[in-house]
């Protein structure tokens, strides 16, 4: 090697090895020194990088192109690395973390270095249902009741037109008041999952300065009052099932069924 007088390369430890051969694993190159790292980078570089780029950024970068040249030695690219992952996945189904350790014995290095985690490079690639190791994310509690709350909406607005109660959707013609029915200018209703829902938002506070009756039919009784009672001079609580009353058998078992799931859904994610 040329310029072996300079400072990177007096004493270097490293001067004896041949960049091609190198095949040290990651875990070993995370735990070498900054001084090993800047030896072992200035020799697997070449003088001719190392010294104009000097030993600050040796110590940033070198672990970076050693184990860039040991993934060379060994056949691991942006190209081997997928292929050899798709064979995987052809032959089991699913590829799990012993399965990437056992197809080649720098694979997982390869893909811990490059996508920080072996669940990264299935996402980047569009394969992450193939990882065994995935599941799906939860989601949010709040995301589960909004969307448990549309689905009981959606059905009370069905159950509203069986019933022959006219009504229009949302806009109230008030700035921040959109109510999920409206009856009339001076009647609005809305939809809750629950009984106590109503008093644990502002919906009666933001309603009723603007008109003379608030309706709000719920699914989830939780008091033992009465399924249809004035809370306010000016807003009743309704329980779904006075809705039910007046249809059909047939008609009244297909609402009982879908509100029945509604319910058991909601029961599931309280904590």
């Amino acid at each position: 090697m040329e310029n072996t007088s300079h400072e990177l390369y007096t004493n270097n430890r490293f001067l004896h090895i041949n960049p091609k051969e190198l095949t040290l694993s990651l875990d070993e190159v995370n735990r070498m020194s900054l001084d090993e790292v800047v030896e072992l980078s200035s020799v697997v570089i070449g003088s001719h990088n190392a010294i104009p780029f000097g030993r600050k950024w040796l110590e940033l970068n070198g672990r970076h192109y050693i184990m860039q040249v040991i993934f060379e030695n060994v056949g691991l690219n942006n190209i081997s690395v997928p292929d050899m992952i798709q064979e995987i996945i052809e032959e089991k189904g699913k590829a799990s973390d012993e399965d990437i350790l056992q197809k080649h014995p720098f694979l997982f290095d390869y893909l811990v270095k490059y996508f920080k985690t072996p669940e990264k490079f299935f996402r980047e690639y569009k394969l992450v249902r193939k990882y065994a190791h995935w599941k799906p994310r939860k989601k949010p509690l709040v995301l589960i009741y909004s969307e448990l709350g549309r689905e009981f909406e959606t059905l009370v607005g069905e159950l509203l037109e069986e019933v022959k109660v006219s009504f229009t959707k949302y806009d109230s013609g008030i700035k921040g008041c959109q109510p999920d029915f409206i009856l009339s200018k001076t009647h609005w209703v809305d939809a809750k999952l629950s009984e106590h829902t109503v008093f644990n938002s502002e919906t009666i506070q933001k309603y009723e300065p603007h008109i003379e009756k608030l309706s709000i039919i719920y699914l989830r009784k939780t008091s033992q009052l009465e399924y249809k009672r004035m809370v306010t001079p000016k807003t009743e609580l309704i329980h779904i099932s006075h809705f039910l009353n007046s249809l059909s058998e047939p008609r009244k078992n297909y609402y009982e069924e879908i509100l029945k799931e509604i319910e058991k859904k909601t029961l599931k994610h309280l904590v």
